[in-house]
């Protein structure tokens, strides 16, 4: 094998490796689930939802080769993102073909390896979405579009790749009309390209026309935009998006990278003659055709703003825009002699590798489903209700459980008007807990109206926060007639005449969380009490968690605990009365043991509850 050669492997090889490296890390999110579950849809269900754009607004093809790839290799995290690692991985090797024809090979060594290490596109390598075949497809359209006059079966190819492109994604139609303004710029008198070119955009139109038609109706329903008002925070955000992602980086840093890379590219658009070495026998102009391949997209999608607001929904939907921009940084990198190209290349690499680790940290999670339904598996009862809310976010949930507890959907947009007693009374039923897991709520219930509903009804049991998501525990039977078997029996008695009879504690905690209430690990405790006389003074019992060093942890306060929501004052004598309280601890709090003490402020015994054995993270 050439030297070439062997490079182009190790860089394949390594664009592999980093695509694998933590690919179940994150747990699927909402748009992951909803690509699982049309995949797992009948081929004609597919095939119609994605001409008729009215359940789902984006094209079936992606869909299509997920059913394929789950049918193969099963329904996993794994299996269903391991198709997106492979359209990801393909990508390095078509822009140094790109590349070398274009320009160099030195520079298609350059590009491979800023591709292959890029955050962005590493993380939708990463996702079970369209966004991975998308790039992919698009720029195999532009290496077609490149050799179309050389035989008839690039014109074949360019036609197939564009509409797998256009099938797998709208906004990869963005790149025809910048190809077509190069080859007027660059062959001037070539009719005949022309006129191909011509063809294959009036068949693959034609082939696209049905989506194409749905895609004009349904973008009229939302409101217009104005495509001057933040023009440049979304180049801006483009430009993060495209260097650095997801990396909980310094301020510094998150202003100084993308700055960096931002004016080496632009230093190619401006100067683009010097490099006319570059260009091949060819291909005329590559400088060019890079610079309208890369802004096309930005500014189409910013004319767009005139009919749909929602025409710049997010920084994923320009993905076809990366390996140009990758692409002319490249370029950037190779001027001046070897030696120069080599250390502005490795730093180009280098601020990458900076930006890439965080990717797979809690910070960059969108979404932590597993995690949520984990803790709702360990702390769930079969007897229990989940209620998921809004209902369509039931799908990355229903990846994941397996039970205990049974879930609910019942509402998909709640407005004042919505009548909640109904649904909600059948919710509870005879249910002790009603577990509320909600996402995605600013649309469909944006003054929480659901929450408010349980919270005024029932005290709180614990409350969670892990990325995307809230998780909350409200304690429908909280006035028992005895003490439930899994308690600790106690005999706890104080001075306001308040009997404690029994309680639970976690037993191992981490210091830390910086999951579902960062940074400082909780231990929830449930205390059973009892009034043995008239009870006429308002007094809030506090656990605290204690070591030889002092007090490690604090009992949260809250309003809404059963003590405040139903005092004591209003007992009778035979009632237990569940009263549910999160120790939150110093996340300095060294390993070890130590013990749970319960008291009263106003009262100066306290008794030892159990022991708790602090771990690390």
């Amino acid at each position: 094998m050439s030297n070439y050669r062997l490079q182009l492997l190790a860089i394949i090889l390594f664009a592999f490796a980093l695509r694998l490296h933590n690919l179940t890390y994150h747990s699927l999110w909402f748009d992951e689930s909803i690509s699982v579950y049309w995949a797992k849809q009948t081929i004609p269900r597919i095939l119609e939802v994605g001409f008729t754009l009215v359940e789902d607004r984006l094209p079936p093809l992606y869909y299509l080769m997920l059913k394929s790839g789950i049918n193969l290799f099963g329904l996993s995290e794994f299996s269903v993102r391991i198709l997106s690692v492979f359209f990801g991985l393909l990508l390095v090797p078509v822009i140094m073909s790109l590349a070398t024809r274009l320009f160099n090979r030195q520079i298609a060594l350059t590009a491979g390896l800023l591709v292959a290490v890029n955050p962005f596109l590493i993380w939708y390598s990463q996702e079970a979405r369209m966004y991975a075949p998308a790039v992919l497809f698009a720029t195999l359209t532009v290496w077609s579009f490149l050799r179309v006059n050389e035989s008839t079966i690039y014109f074949l190819l360019l036609i197939f790749f564009a509409i797998a492109a256009l099938y797998s994604h709208l906004y990869t139609a963005f790149l025809l009309p910048a190809m077509g303004v190069w080859l007027i710029i660059s062959y001037p008198r070539q009719w005949k390209l022309w006129l191909m070119f011509g063809g294959c955009a009036l068949l693959i139109t034609l082939a696209y026309a049905p989506i194409l038609w749905a895609t004009w109706q349904f973008s009229s329903e939302a409101t217009p935009g104005d495509p001057f008002n933040g023009f440049w925070q979304r180049l801006w955000a483009l430009l993060q998006a495209f260097t650095i992602w997801k990396a909980p980086l310094s301020d510094t840093l998150k202003l100084l990278i993308p700055t960096i890379m931002g004016l080496l590219a632009l230093l190619q658009i401006i100067d683009f003659q010097q490099f006319k070495k570059f260009s091949s026998s060819t291909v005329k102009n590559p400088i060019l055709l890079v610079t309208l391949l890369l802004i096309f997209p930005f500014l189409i999608a910013t004319m767009l703003l005139f009919r749909n607001h929602l025409a710049f929904f997010g920084e994923r939907y320009f993905i076809e825009m990366t390996p140009w921009f990758l692409l002319l940084l490249a370029v950037g990198a190779a001027r001046g002699n070897r030696y120069f190209s080599i250390a502005t290349s490795s730093c180009l690499i280098a601020l990458f590798l900076i930006s890439l680790p965080g990717q797979w940290s809690i910070p960059a999670t969108k979404e932590a489903w597993r995690q949520s339904v984990a803790y709702l598996a360990d702390h769930a009862a079969p007897n229990d209700a989940i209620l998921i809310h809004p209902d369509w976010v039931r799908y990355p949930f229903q990846f994941y459980f397996r039970g205990p507890g049974q879930t609910y959907a019942a509402f998909s947009n709640v407005t004042p008007q919505t009548e909640l007693d109904g649904p909600m009374q059948g919710v509870v039923g005879e249910h002790p807990i009603v577990w509320l897991i909600q996402s995605h709520l600013d649309a469909p219930d944006p003054r929480h109206l659901v929450e408010q509903w349980l919270a005024v009804r029932y005290p709180l049991v614990t409350e969670l926060y892990p990325s995307g998501i809230s998780l909350k525990g409200y304690a429908v039977d909280y006035q028992l007639n005895k003490l439930p078997s899994v308690a600790t029996l106690t005999h706890f008695q104080f001075k306001n005449g308040l009997e404690l009879v029994g309680y639970q504690a976690d037993k191992v905690v981490s210091a830390t969380d910086e999951l579902f209430h960062p940074p400082s690990g909780w231990v929830h405790v449930v205390l059973y009490w009892r009034a043995n006389h008239s009870v006429t003074t308002e007094s809030t019992p506090f656990v605290h968690l204690v070591g030889a060093a002092g007090v490690w942890g604090i009992s949260l306060d809250r309003s809404s605990d059963s003590l405040k929501f139903y005092p004591p004052f209003r007992w009778t004598k035979e009632q237990i009365i569940r009263h549910d309280i999160d120790v939150n601890l110093n996340p300095t709090t060294p390993t070890g043991e130590y013990q749970l003490m319960v008291g009263f402020p106003e009262d100066e015994t306290q008794y030892p509850l159990s022991v708790v054995e602090v771990m690390d993270e």
